[in-house]
C-alpha cells in the first residue's frame, strides 16, 4: 500500500518525484496544504533516492493527509474505490451508500487530481437532490474547498452550465429557497448560468426571490440589480423608477461579465452624450487594464446590443470587437461564439453576406452555452434566411429553414422576440 501511496502523492502533487529539487518543492506544499512540515531529506527517503528505511506511521499520515485523507488508515480503506472512482457507474453507486463525508473526499481527490471535478461535483448534486438528501447538498455547497473563489472559472461554468438544466425540470421551492440563500450555490448556480429564456419561469422566480432579501453578499446584490432591469425590457414593460435607481455604479474590482453587463445598461437606458463618454471612457480604462479578459469584458454589450440594436451599444462594442478574443479558457468559446453572431448581424446589415455566413459558420451551436443557446439558435435561423435573400438556397432547403424558425420563435417566451420585431430587424437604424 506504500506504492500505492507514492503514486498518490505524485498524482496530487503533479509530477514524479525523482530529484532533490522536486523534493523540495513537495516539502514546500505539503506545508502549504496541511500547516504540517515534512522535511525534504525524508521524502527523499520515502520515494527511494537516499538510503531507504521503513517511513514513520506520522510520516505516512501527513502524506495521505496531503492526498485528501485523514490518515494513512483511511487511505488504505478507501484506495481500492478511487481505481473505481473515474468510471461514472461508480459515482452512482457510490452515492447510494457513501456517508457524507466519504463523498466528500472522493470530490477533493477528483480536484486534487485534476480528474473532471467539476462533472463529479454537478453528477453528486443531481443525485442527492433526485434521492431526496437535500440538507446534504446544502453541506456539499458549504465544503471550503469547493468555494467558487476555490476553483476556476472554467469548473464554476461547467458546475453551473450542468445544474442550470438540472434546475429547469426540478421542482421543490423548498429546497430551492433554501439553496438560493446559500452564497456558494448563488456563485456557482445562478450567476454563472444566466438563462434569458427563463426569465418568466424559474431563473426569474430565482431572481424575485432573492430580490426580497436586504442582507445579500455585494456581488449578488450587484448582479441581481443589474439583471432585473432587462427581464423588463425583454417583457416589453416599462422600467420602475426604484429599479432604475438600483442598477449599480461600475466599480473595478467587479467581475469582468458583472462589469460588462452595467456597462450596457447603463449606455442602453441613459441617453445623456456626456455619461456615454463618461462610461466609454471607464470601459475602455478596464479593457486596457485587463486585455485578457476582453471576451469577458465585452460579450454581455454583445449579445444586450444583438437583441436591443441600441444604437450607441452596438457601435462601442462592434469597434471594440474589430480584433475578436481568442479563447484560452473552456468558458470563453461560448462568450466569442457569442460576439461572432452579433459580429455576423453587423455584417449582414452592411450586405457583406458571404462574410457573415463564414463568421456563423465558425461559431457552431454547440459552442453556445445553454442560457443563451436557444435565444442565439434562433437568431442564427433567421440570419441565415436573411442571407438565403441574396445567397439563394433550394426552395425545399429554404422551406424547412422557414419552418424550423417558426418553431423556434414559438418556443422562446419572450415578448420582445415577436415575429413583428424579426420582420423589422434589419430595417432598423438602417
Amino acid at each position: 500500500m506504500i506504492d500505492e501511496l507514492k503514486s498518490q502523492v505524485e498524482k496530487t502533487f503533479g509530477q514524479k518525484i525523482t530529484r532533490r529539487q522536486h523534493a523540495e518543492l513537495l516539502s514546500q506544499d505539503i506545508y502549504l496544504k496541511t500547516n504540517i512540515l515534512v522535511s525534504y531529506n525524508t521524502i527523499r527517503r520515502f520515494f527511494g533516492m537516499v538510503a531507504n528505511t521503513t517511513p514513520r506511521q506520522t510520516t505516512l499520515d501527513v502524506l495521505a493527509l496531503y492526498c485528501g485523507f485523514k490518515d494513512y488508515l483511511n487511505f488504505s480503506r478507501q484506495f481500492p474505490a478511487i481505481d473505481i472512482w473515474p468510471k461514472w457507474e461508480g459515482l452512482f453507486l457510490a452515492l447510494n451508500h457513501l456517508k457524507l463525508d466519504e463523498l466528500i473526499a472522493h470530490l477533493h481527490i477528483r480536484k486534487r487530481e485534476h480528474q473532471d471535478f467539476a462533472v463529479s461535483f454537478a453528477l453528486a448534486v443531481k443525485e442527492l437532490l433526485n434521492h431526496q438528501r437535500g440538507e446534504e447538498v446544502l453541506l456539499l455547497f458549504r465544503e471550503p474547498d469547493f468555494q467558487f473563489d476555490n476553483l476556476s472559472f472554467d469548473d464554476a461554468s461547467q458546475i453551473g452550465v450542468i445544474l442550470g438544466l438540472h434546475f429547469n425540470h426540478y421542482d421543490n421551492w423548498e429546497i430551492e429557497q433554501l439553496l438560493l440563500q446559500e452564497k456558494n450555490f448563488r456563485d456557482l448556480v445562478l450567476k454563472t448560468n444566466v438563462d434569458y429564456t427563463r426569465f418568466n419561469a424559474k431563473y426569474g422566480r430565482w431572481i424575485n426571490y432573492l430580490l426580497t432579501f436586504s442582507n445579500l453578499d455585494t456581488d449578488t446584490s450587484q448582479f441581481i440589480r443589474s439583471i432585473k432591469p432587462f427581464m423588463y425590457l425583454l417583457n416589453c414593460q416599462s422600467i420602475p423608477k426604484e429599479t432604475l435607481a438600483q442598477i449599480p455604479p461600475l466599480r473595478a474590482t467587479q467581475h469582468p461579465i458583472l462589469y460588462g453587463r452595467i456597462f450596457s445598461l447603463k449606455i442602453m437606458l441613459n441617453q445623456d452624450q456626456k455619461n456615454h463618454l463618461r462610461l466609454i471612457a471607464q470601459m475602455k480604462k478596464r479593457l486596457s487594464n485587463s486585455p485578457h479578459h476582453r471576451a469577458e469584458l465585452l460579450y454581455v454589450p454583445a449579445i444586450h446590443a444583438l437583441l436591443t440594436q441600441n444604437e450607441a451599444l452596438s457601435k462601442f462594442t462592434l469597434a471594440e470587437l474589430q480584433e475578436i478574443p481568442v479563447a484560452k479558457k473552456w468558458y470563453q468559446i461560448s462568450l466569442i461564439a457569442i460576439e461572432k453572431i452579433f459580429i455576423a448581424a453587423s455584417q449582414i446589415k452592411n450586405q457583406q453576406y458571404q462574410a457573415a455566413k463564414q463568421l456563423i459558420a465558425s461559431s457552431p451551436l454547440e459552442q453556445i452555452r445553454f442560457g443563451y443557446k436557444q435565444i442565439v439558435d434562433l437568431f442564427i435561423t433567421y440570419f441565415q434566411l436573411e442571407i438565403a435573400k441574396y445567397d439563394p438556397l433550394e426552395p425545399q432547403a429554404k422551406k424547412i429553414l422557414q419552418q424550423q424558425f417558426k418553431a423556434k420563435l414559438s418556443r422562446v417566451n419572450l415578448p420582445m422576440l415577436s415575429e413583428g420585431y424579426f420582420e423589422g430587424y434589419f430595417e432598423l437604424n438602417k
